[in-house]
């Protein structure tokens, strides 16, 4: 579902911000363009996301080369059919589980081809799809079609947490006989499935190792953005009215920047160590500083910004509202010149902007450059 972000009311302690930056009505009644909200929620995993989670030749055994092609994106995934010589059912239209998934795959020099599968079909649904891989050798060991015999076996996987489980799958028999190693585990959320084809009994414990390799790897999920990611979520000056330049671009730790004061003064800190990535922007005395990293405490960092509009008395007022899903914080600094701070909370990022509004950058310009910096913290996860 696709949900829109509108500006809402200002409260009247704006006007003092609005005859500051010489505008004067700060938003003149406009009501902005809307925009759309993220195409996820925070209960799901992206691409992006889910691809920290899979090998490369670099983590597998020496003589594998990636191969080219693999799907990545939403496709339509329902099951797989073990108890049948085909061996998998995929429907796809209105009856198909509609789950972000990567595929990545690779062959070896033995000529056995390993593909690698992450699924985010959600928590409820993990045993589900581990026990298409657990289910197969005992309630169909022996599946023949057209006089074509599928033997199903289950394969240990020592030292891989659970859930989890492993089959080997026979096709034929003597020497024509095909052979298939199969694995899903489940993490969270997330379910990994590991085969190898064309493969032999000889290739078992290798693959058996890979997949306790790869079933550690997928923790790499949770591991947060990356610094360059989170770079993707800062504005450009394509998104700044005309006239700005870039004057900083670095890294900070999140406590120095995801701060806010109590009404005594005293600077609370919402952030850590992590790093975050930051821009500043400036256009004569107007300036922008917008910083995009991982919070411990981002829903503490609004709550203080609404604790101080509502409790304390040194002149700050309560920025115009957004309605969206996402939960965002809002606040207008009365200082000389006035600034606006728009707090957005994203999966486990903040992105925190600030406006000084001078130089012609009033509050409803200000307000836009606000928006921007929400919609570009969708970018982090593309």
């Amino acid at each position: 579902m696709r949900r829109i972000i509108v500006l809402t009311c200002a409260v009247p302690l704006l006007a003092a911000a609005a005859a500051l930056t010489g505008g004067a009505a700060a938003t003149g009644g406009r009501v902005p363009e809307p925009a759309a909200s993220p195409p996820l929620g925070d209960e799901y995993y992206t691409p992006t996301e889910l691809n920290r989670g899979l090998f490369d030749a670099a983590d597998l055994p020496a003589g594998y080369t990636r191969l080219d092609g693999a799907a990545a994106g939403y496709p339509g995934v329902l099951d797989t059919d073990a108890c049948s010589v085909v061996g998998y059912s995929e429907l796809n239209g209105a009856s198909a589980i509609q789950t972000t998934a990567v595929r990545r795959a690779f062959r070896a020099e033995d000529g056995s081809t390993l593909a690698f599968q992450l699924l985010a079909v959600g928590p409820d649904a993990v045993a589900g799809w581990v026990a298409y891989t657990a289910d197969p050798p005992t309630k169909c060991p022996v599946v023949t079609e057209d006089g074509y015999t599928i033997r199903n076996s289950r394969l240990p996987l020592p030292g891989v947490a659970e859930p989890a489980a492993g089959m080997i799958r026979i096709g034929g028999t003597g020497p024509t006989a095909t052979r298939r190693h199969s694995a899903s585990v489940g993490w969270g959320a997330v379910v990994l499935t590991v085969e190898e084809t064309n493969t032999s009994e000889s290739r078992q414990d290798r693959f058996v190792e890979i997949v306790g390799s790869a079933a550690r790897q997928v923790r790499e999920i949770a591991a947060g953005p990356s610094v360059e990611d989170l770079r993707r979520g800062l504005l450009t000056l394509a998104d700044l009215p005309d006239g700005f330049r870039i004057v900083a671009d670095d890294t900070v730790e999140g406590r120095e920047v995801f701060t806010e004061r109590d009404c005594d003064g005293k600077i609370e800190e919402y952030g850590d160590d992590q790093l975050v990535a930051r821009r500043t922007y400036a256009k004569g005395d107007a300036t922008v500083s917008l910083a995009v990293g991982p919070g411990t405490d981002g829903y503490g960092l609004t709550g203080a910004m609404s604790r101080r509009v509502r409790e304390c008395a040194d002149g700050v007022a309560e920025a115009p509202s957004i309605s969206t899903d996402m939960h965002v914080g809002g606040i207008v600094y009365q200082d000389r010149p006035p600034r606006l701070r728009g707090v957005t909370l994203y999966r486990e990022v903040i992105s925190d902007i600030q406006v000084t509004m001078a130089g012609g950058v009033d509050l409803a310009a200000a307000e836009e450059i606000r928006e921007a910096a929400l919609r570009a913290t969708w970018k982090i996860y593309d």
